[in-house]
């Protein structure tokens, strides 16, 4: 059985999400109590263990740079977090707290624009509602993404489980957003974010190869093609632009039923789902599968990769210290029910 790298076991409850941020030098992480811990990567060591961060469990946690950190929890806040971290020492407080619907366990997303980070999440699921929010200008716009679907019993409102910000090309003042319903179906909505307008259109409707409802959703480097997971064992993916979803491709499947966060990477390019059968699962971006990777002893939560950006060393004051972090591998990280983050260096499973 393949060994990760290294284990980080300072969390005391299941681990919901792990994050790089910070060029690789820090690592966010949340977990079921409402634990957020910042690592220091150098180091392997919590610069911030905060018990209590949220009044519940996090659902998912970023960095946007290196000195701010987003934390969603089950409590219905979502806390913007000013970071000034050393190599030994942090403070860490809230900035701005935002009111978020959590009880789908739907996700926060976010994204770069025009040089302006923007986040998304729910505003009122019950309504069909969600938000964007600019961070720098604290701007929020309000966009309707509800549906109806119908069943044999009638028509009922179909619960957003899951969103994602994505670009869309040629036009400056809208973001895509993608969200993912109870149904299965899946929709593309522009949301004008100019300063003159806020208005959130219904671009597209993609009926899905998933028999459970979406849990996540994500998009290549390029922003051409979005992929989804679901509680069944499919991987799906589709061709994308600014008109919509264009072809429902053949998706990839799974052994056993149930994966909790789909990821798409860069570099390398690469396909990586967090299973319920304790097994991260790698595909290539053609869903051909590539490996399954066994060492937690409970379901998978979260994945990420770094990006072995070279400018953090910057901020490492020995010199030895900072030619053995430029040498370092790149990294997938994987976080789990079983309380453990696991470190794998990407060069030994690929």
């Amino acid at each position: 059985m393949a060994q990760p790298a290294f284990i980080f076991r300072a969390h005391t409850s299941p681990v919901n999400c792990a994050r790089f941020f910070g060029d690789d030098r820090l690592m966010v992480s949340g977990d079921q109590s409402g634990q957020l811990i910042i690592w220091n990567m150098l180091l392997k060591r919590p610069l911030v263990n905060f018990t209590g961060a949220h009044g519940g469990s996090i659902l998912a946690v970023c960095g946007i740079s290196d000195s701010t950190v987003i934390s969603q929890g089950r409590d219905n806040k979502l806390h913007i977090w000013r970071l000034h971290a050393g190599e030994f020492y942090a403070t860490f407080d809230i900035a701005t707290t935002l009111a978020i619907d959590s009880m789908s366990f739907c996700k926060f997303s976010h994204i770069q624009h025009q040089g302006a980070t923007w986040i998304a999440g729910l505003e009122q699921a019950g309504e069909g509602k969600a938000f964007l929010y600019n961070l720098a200008t604290e701007t929020k716009i309000v966009a309707d993404v509800g549906r109806r679907s119908h069943t044999d019993a009638g028509a009922r409102e179909d619960s957003p489980m899951c969103l994602k910000l994505v670009p869309v090309d040629g036009d400056g003042d809208a973001l895509g957003l993608v969200v993912g319903y109870e149904s299965t179906t899946l929709q593309l909505f522009a949301v004008n974010v100019s300063k003159d307008q806020h208005a959130a259109v219904l671009k597209s409707t993609q009926e899905t190869a998933h028999s459970e409802p979406i849990m996540s959703i994500d998009y290549d480097s390029d922003g051409k093609t979005v992929y989804t997971c679901s509680a069944d064992s499919k991987i799906c993916r589709y061709a994308i632009n600014s008109a919509g979803f264009q072809v429902a491709q053949e998706p990839g499947t799974v052994k056993h039923s149930g994966l909790a966060e789909i990821r798409c990477f860069s570099l390398p390019k690469l396909v990586a789902a967090a299973g319920w059968d304790y097994a991260l699962h790698l595909f290539d971006t053609d869903l051909k599968p590539y490996r399954e990777i066994r060492f937690h002893r409970a379901a998978l939560t979260s994945v990420d990769v770094s990006t072995l950006a070279k400018g953090s060393a910057e901020s490492i004051s020995s010199e030895m210290a900072q030619a053995r972090w430029n040498e370092r591998p790149q990294w997938l990280v994987v976080a789990s029910q079983d309380h453990r983050i696991s470190l794998w260096n990407l060069q030994d499973i690929l």
